[in-house]
Formats: C-alpha cells, structure tokens, sequence
C-alpha cells in the first residue's frame, strides 16, 4: 500500500477498485495460446521480475536454469531463494506476491507454497479460468498488439484466419515496416520488404510500391477491425526522426533492391527509417489512426534510456498536428518532459501503461502533476503490457498490475482530495475518466461511459 490508511483513501481506494477498465497496451494473443505449465519458479520468473533477477546478479545460464520448466523447483530454490531475498521489495517482486496470493492462496514465498503451487498452476491454462480471472478484475476491453509475436501471423490476420476475442481491439506493429528492427519479418532486409508487398499482393520494385503496398496493408487491417498503430523502435534506435530528401531516401532503399543480401542495419540506413516513419504517420492521418509510441525506459539491461526521450519527438508532434500520439510508459524517467508535450501539443496523450511497475512513485506524482498541468482527458490510466515468448498470455500477470494501478491512483487522488484542489466526487469521476472514459473515447470502442462518482 502506497499511501497510509485513512478513511477518505478507503473510500477512494473501494471506488476506484470498482471502476470497469479499459485496457490500453497489452501484447495478449489469446488463452488458446496459452503454453502448459510444470514448474512454479519458471512461470514466476517471466516478464519484468527477469529485469530484477539480472540486476541482482542473476547471469544468462542462472536465468536459463531458472526458466526451465524442466528442472524441479527443488533443484532451483537455493539459487533462487538467495536472488528473491534481494529483490522481494521490488514493485516487479510485488507483482508476483500478489499472484501468489490472490490467485495461489499463498502468504509468503516459500519451496513449501512453490510446491502447493505447482499442484494449481495448470488450472489457469484453461479458457475458463483465463476469461475469469479478467472478469473479476472487471477489465472490459483489452487494446493488444500481438502482430509482432511468435503465436501470430499478420498475413493470417489481414485474410480473416487469424482472429481475436470480441472485446480486444488491435493495434498494428510498425516495426513490421521499420527498416531499423530486430523483428525477423520487418521491413529490415529485400525478403522483409516483399513479404510486405505479398501482403498486398505486389512485387516490390520501388520504393513507390512499397509505401502504396504499406498503405494497402494498413487500410485492410482497419477493415478489419485495427484502431490504431504502435510503434515501439526507441528499442532500436533514438527517436530524433528528421526531415529526409526523398532521393536520400530511395538510394539507400535501391541498394536493398539492387542486392537481395543487404541487410538495414544503424546508422547507415536512419535516413531511410527517418524517411519512412514520416510517411507512416501521413497514413496514420489519412486512415485516422491514433499512434501509440513507446518512451522512456527500455526492457533491457545496458541500455540507453536518453534516446528514448519523448522530447525527441517534439519535431514530429509540431509537424503531424493532424496526427494524435498516445504517448507510453510515463517516459519514465522522463516526467517534465511528457508533462510539457501534453500540456502543449493538443495531438499528444499521456499512457500510463507499464508505468506503475516500472515506478509507482513516480506514477503517483506524475497524475497529481497531470491534474494541475494538462486536461484529465488526455489521460490513459492503464495498460498492463505483458505477453511471454515461452508461455503465451499470463494474464494473472496484468491483474496483479491493475492491482497496484488501482492503489496509485487512489493515492494520488486523496492525496489532491486531502490538499482541497477538488472534492472525492470529482476526484472519482476523474479516475473513471483515466481508466475508461478517455480511452473509450480516444480509440472509439462505442462502449457506454461510466460515472465515477455512481461506481460502488
């Protein structure tokens, strides 16, 4: 609990925690991709504690141990015993306290409850208990970007085969048409870059052919039901996108086409990327698609933060006024940066996705500061931002976030109750706003709008 007990922050605390929420950032695939689970320790270990677990020490082969579903918890427990003492009071270890005991019954981490535990695990790979456990937690709709993972095909998806529950919305991954990518089917090499003009039913021969073929891959996955882009390259390059001459460009794209062995790779091709990511938001106005961006803190080690600053993208945000950005993460860390693009750009809104488990503090100040500086409607509360390569949907993973979610912002509304800036009403009603309201708005999602201040 972030903030002390008190009677106002109970009462705030019991609404905000009835409030219906839309989920803004997920990377879900669905429970039929749902891998089986044999062992506690590997399915306790994925997602963002892993990020704890290697700045406490842990190198690649612990982490392999760790991760195998093959070794028995009891071979594993002293190594992982001696790494979970020094990152227990992590808000990533909180998470996995919470699953432990909301949906395991379990007090406290021991080999004992990891055994009691492991006798349950199989029962949350079922439909059932998946749709239950989202159902209890009262999330309505769940906005995904699965596009990019390995249980997904976005050929599949662009025919019709592949589809996804009625209350998910989609978001297409531009770094399927990033030149600058780790993706294996982006646009980073000739193979990648017909792939997309297959999607379109065109052979690539210019670089005209592909930006028509993109602009025909994005306008079908509108038809089918998309509601916006997400672009997440600050993990592979700095977010500074300039102003490119188009023959700048296009000779780095021919030497790709002239040889069907280049491989895109950084510095050499930015002006393309830079070139290219300016075109994609062209088509974003065009097709009115909201863009989501990822800012701030990258989920690796050894890694450079500052060239993920949403500052960088001021230039873009002034030149695509017609496009509207749902900028991620908090930018952690960031905060006076967003603060100022949001209050300043009319096209710019704050997403607080992955931002209370990456610093709930942090998160905390950032809403009371948002409340002073930038209109509340330009707030997305939550996006829980989970989805494993190895076990699929962990969606007991995003109702532990929404947890401490619903926590931060009680506090940081009592916090502005308590100073007399507004009454609990308004404060209530600015919390369904953030976690529904704004969001059901912002992407179009047709549902009713809720009252905070009438959520019991």
């Amino acid at each position: 609990m972030l903030h002390k007990p008190s009677p106002l922050f109970d009462s705030i605390l019991a609404r905000v925690s009835a409030l219906p929420v839309i989920d803004t950032h997920e990377h879900m695939v669905g429970p039929e991709y749902c891998v089986p689970i044999k062992e506690p320790i590997s399915a306790l270990s994925v997602g963002y504690i892993e990020l704890d677990l290697v700045s406490a020490g842990a190198d690649q082969d612990t982490l392999q141990v760790l991760r195998n579903p093959d070794v028995p918890t009891e071979k594993k427990w002293p190594v992982f015993e001696s790494i979970w003492n020094r990152i227990q009071h992590t808000v990533n270890a909180r998470v996995t306290r919470l699953i432990l005991q909301d949906i395991y019954g379990e007090a406290e981490m021991s080999l004992a409850a990891l055994i009691r535990v492991r006798e349950q695990m199989n029962s949350l790979r079922t439909d059932e208990s998946y749709w239950r456990i989202m159902e209890e937690a009262n999330i309505r709709m769940i906005l995904t970007d699965p596009l990019g993972r390995p249980q997904c095909d976005f050929g599949r998806y662009l025919s019709g085969e592949q589809t996804f529950p009625d209350h998910w919305r989609v978001l297409v991954s531009l770094s399927l048409f990033h030149v600058v990518a780790h993706h294996p089917q982006s646009a980073r090499d000739w193979e990648g870059m017909q792939q997309i003009g297959n999607w379109a039913d065109r052979h690539i021969t210019s670089l005209d052919e592909f930006l028509e073929s993109v602009f025909d891959v994005l306008q079908r996955a509108k038809e089918r039901g998309a509601v916006g882009l997400k672009d997440q390259s600050a993990y592979n390059r700095s977010l500074d996108y300039e102003m490119v001459p188009r023959s700048d460009a296009e000779r780095i794209f021919n030497r790709m086409l002239g040889n069907p062995r280049t491989v895109f790779g950084w510095p050499e091709s930015k002006p393309l990327d830079d070139f290219l990511f300016h075109q994609y938001m062209r088509f974003a106005r065009e097709l009115e698609f909201p863009v989501q961006i990822h800012t701030g803190h990258i989920a690796r080690q050894y890694h450079r933060v500052d060239r993920a600053n949403a500052a960088y993208l001021r230039p873009v945000l002034e030149l695509h006024q017609q496009v509207r950005f749902d900028i991620f993460h908090g930018n952690w860390p960031y905060m006076g940066d967003l603060l100022f693009l949001a209050r300043n750009y009319p096209n710019v809104s704050l997403n607080c996705c992955w931002l209370y488990i990456l610093d709930p503090w942090y998160a905390e100040e950032m809403l009371q500061r948002a409340i002073l500086t930038v209109p509340h409607s330009k707030v997305h509360g939550f996006g829980g931002d989970y989805g494993d390569r190895q076990y699929g949907d962990m969606p007991e993973y995003t109702v532990a976030h929404l947890k401490i979610a619903r926590q931060v912002i009680a506090s940081a509304l009592t916090e502005m109750v308590e100073r007399r800036w507004m009454e609990e009403s308004e404060a209530l009603d600015i919390a369904a706003d953030w976690l529904y309201n704004n969001p059901n708005t912002y992407f179009g999602l047709g549902l009713e709008p809720v009252l905070g201040s009438s959520c019991v």
